[in-house]
């Protein structure tokens, strides 16, 4: 984002930052004139790059929420968790460098970044997706840059993304938190920009319940996450997105899926 001071949000795993330098390179600005990296959060695919092309930009300091410092200045147990959670996926992303001490500043609640030309960024805590989860609203034109909080958008149709360790109280309350600002466009991590930012929002708290309401019977039967997937398929018709997908594309998402339905599951007691 453009003002007189630069900002990037979310620069992506370490295998993306190749074409996050030649994006900078086309749109003519120097990596040296980065002021910010803002991390909605630390997962891999989000933030896994940080601490690589911050050797890149000298006076850029990465802006994340505070429980996410210790992972990014020694990422060992980020890139642990993530290899255990996503396998040859995390591996394809690439491994996770440290951000140096000096270059980290803890996100605060409705903390303001003042980009310059009008352009601030408001940080609201939105912990749901992720405990360490933020998301940035540019008030004066009404933009929601949602990262992971308002879940995943592949060719317009929302996914949620609830992966362990789920708390659906303090997610809906996150969502609530969003709708509240009304905003009128809302940019996805995963992926793309919408108009239609409060009906989406809407959209997702109500498909949080839904889910909820399937996957807690389920798990406390005892059915395993490709046995709750089968059913949520049966009950959300919005999943047949699956069926159009490319070989790489769905086992991604099918991975995906499979760990917020464990997320669902854990956070009605099932530990398995």
């Amino acid at each position: 984002m453009l003002g007189d001071k630069k900002a990037i949000v979310d620069v992506g795993p370490k295998s993306a930052i190749p074409n996050l330098l030649s994006a900078l390179s086309e749109l003519k600005i120097s990596p040296q004139e980065i002021d910010h990296l803002i991390l909605t959060h630390i997962h891999i695919d989000h933030a896994g790059g940080a601490g690589t092309v911050i050797r890149e930009m000298p006076t850029a300091k990465v802006i994340a929420h505070s429980l996410a410092r210790q992972f990014l200045i020694d990422p060992a147990r980020l890139w642990e968790a993530s290899v255990k959670t996503l396998g040859d996926l995390a591996l394809q992303y690439g491994s996770i460098e440290p951000v140096p001490e000096d270059r980290f500043m803890a996100a605060t609640d409705m903390m303001k970044i003042d980009l310059g030309h009008g352009l601030v960024l408001e940080i609201y805590l939105t912990p749901g997706h992720a405990p360490h989860h933020l998301s940035l609203f540019d008030r004066a034109n009404g933009i929601l840059i949602a990262g992971e909080a308002a879940g995943v958008c592949l060719d317009g149709v929302i996914r949620l993304a609830t992966p362990p360790p789920f708390k659906l109280e303090e997610t809906l309350s996150s969502m609530d938190r969003l709708i509240s600002l009304d905003p009128s466009m809302i940019c996805y991590g995963h992926f793309g920009s919408y108009d239609n930012a409060v009906e989406r929002l809407r959209l997702v708290r109500s498909k949080l319940l839904t889910w909820h309401e399937i996957v807690g019977p389920a798990a406390r039967e005892g059915k395993n996450p490709e046995q709750i997937l089968s059913l949520l398929r049966e009950k959300d018709q919005s999943l047949n997105y699956l069926d159009s997908l490319d070989e790489s594309t769905y086992r991604r998402e099918h991975t995906f899926l499979l760990n917020s339905i464990n997320g669902l599951s854990r956070s009605i007691g099932r530990t398995g």
